[in-house]
């Protein structure tokens, strides 16, 4: 099974935010993750990039809000 991993770029470089995505859904001014288990992260911003072949990746450029 291939999920998503989650990154932000914050201009210096990319941190890795949530790994295992099942969802992605748009929000207002972001995005809500849902990972395979249930969790769930709201992530303010917009998409960088996404890779579903090799890295199987998103990347954000934003402000983190984890919740």
């Amino acid at each position: 099974m291939c999920l998503i991993t989650v990154y932000i770029d914050s201009g210096t470089g990319q941190k890795e935010f949530m790994r295992d995505i099942a969802r992605m859904e748009a929000e207002a001014q972001g995005f809500l993750l849902i990972d395979l288990f249930g969790e769930r992260a709201s992530v303010r911003g917009r998409i960088k990039s996404i890779d579903f072949i090799d890295e199987h990746a998103v990347v954000l450029e934003q402000n983190m809000d984890k919740q």
